[in-house]
């Protein structure tokens, strides 16, 4: 399955991490000649540190090549030249027959090299990861053995700009706050600055006024303005995401199922209620989070006392690994439906196809072993 991608690359050129695609290349533009990017890079060999990585919707000519029955597999792909993306890029899944094998070869690494298998041993687990989005990255590779330059957990150009109104009508209260009451609107240009300087994050002493509103010390300031501009990522993200997941459980629990034996009829409905029980699941975990973020900040907004609202912030990075994992989990099954149904006519589906489907949402759905830590993790915060 490995080959060459010959179209232009600068079609998944993002600027960063997303949700679907990890770019790297951008990243090793911007940040390549830094310290920083020298000593904590996200791989050790050079090619794979400039490279694409893409959450792929498995289509069916794609399932002979592949060890896995999951949806969604992970592409990556190497850049021919960094220095011109219309080369194209050689490209891998990383769940294909022989993946480590052909990658070596490609990379030309020696049969017997610890930097190569800790890169592999990387690759994976991001191909494990349910999603690229920046804060699911902070969770795993802000700390650890190999930690990794902060810069990687940067939220895109594009997603900044497609949040920037939905973050400005959150923040403006405590806007005013900052501007010492004076009484701003939703649509003030001092909002909307404030806002982009929130989610640039490039210059955190532009925001010094917002240090001394939540009366946090300099130590805690950093990792406050990076708690608070994941709560405020996933909020705009699950609002997003709010109408297709209605719109997939009012589809699936009203999809015929044609031509099925009584017995697989059963099958399909037991399947169908426990997709519908787990989406559900995973869409309260989420909105449990965000709605005691609201209802802190509401509060301190309303003339409250800041220590809640500051100790939401200072622990907030503790629940991107929920929060990355519910999200992906309910866009992924919302996005292939979506898919699924592409040049066909909804309303009903064979007992063939829903018996391939069905399984597939309810595997992406079930919560691992490590869905189970990152919950256990926030309970216990």
């Amino acid at each position: 399955m490995s080959g060459s991608d010959r179209s232009s690359l600068r079609r998944i050129v993002r600027g960063g991490a997303t949700p679907r695609i990890l770019d790297l290349w951008s990243i090793h533009r911007k940040y390549g000649q830094t310290l920083e990017f020298a000593a904590k890079p996200f791989f050790r060999n050079v090619r794979l540190n400039a490279s694409f990585m893409l959450k792929h919707t498995v289509r069916p000519h794609d399932r002979p090549y592949l060890l896995t029955e999951n949806p969604v597999a992970t592409k990556l792909i190497i850049p021919v030249s960094v220095d011109d993306l219309a080369m194209g890029g050689h490209s891998f899944f990383v769940e294909e027959k022989g993946f480590d094998r052909r990658l070596k070869e490609f990379l030309g690494t020696g049969s017997i090299n610890p930097k190569f298998e800790a890169d592999l041993q990387r690759v994976k687990e991001l191909a494990a990861m349910p999603s690229f989005d920046p804060f699911l990255l902070a969770d795993r590779y802000a700390t650890g053995e190999r930690p990794v330059g902060r810069f990687y957990f940067n939220i895109s150009p594009d997603e900044q700009e497609a949040m920037l109104g939905h973050v400005t009508r959150q923040i403006f209260g405590i806007v005013n706050l900052a501007f010492n009451d004076e009484i701003l609107s939703p649509n003030d240009d001092r909002a909307r600055k404030f806002a982009r300087q929130l989610l640039d994050g490039e210059d955190k002493q532009k925001l010094v006024g917002l240090r001394e509103t939540l009366g946090m010390s300099e130590e805690q300031y950093e990792e406050g303005i990076f708690g608070w501009k994941g709560i405020l990522y996933y909020r705009w993200r699950i609002r997003e995401a709010r109408n297709g997941l209605r719109q997939f459980l009012v589809e699936l629990n009203n999809v015929t199922v044609r031509g099925a034996t009584w017995e697989e009829n059963k099958e399909v409905n037991d399947i169908r209620r426990a997709i519908l029980k787990m989406a559900k699941d995973r869409w309260t975990a989420l909105t449990t989070v965000i709605d005691d973020y609201d209802a802190q900040y509401t509060r301190f907004c309303k003339g409250g006392d800041p220590t809640a609202i500051r100790d939401f912030l200072l622990k907030a990075p503790a629940y991107f690994g929920q929060l990355g994992s519910d999200l992906s989990a309910v866009t992924h099954v919302t996005s292939f439906w979506n898919y699924w149904w592409t040049d066909r006519e909804k309303g009903s589906l064979s007992a063939d196809d829903a018996l391939d489907i069905f399984p597939s949402f309810l595997r992406s759905l079930t919560r691992t072993s490590e869905d189970i830590h990152y919950t256990d993790v926030r309970t216990a915060i």
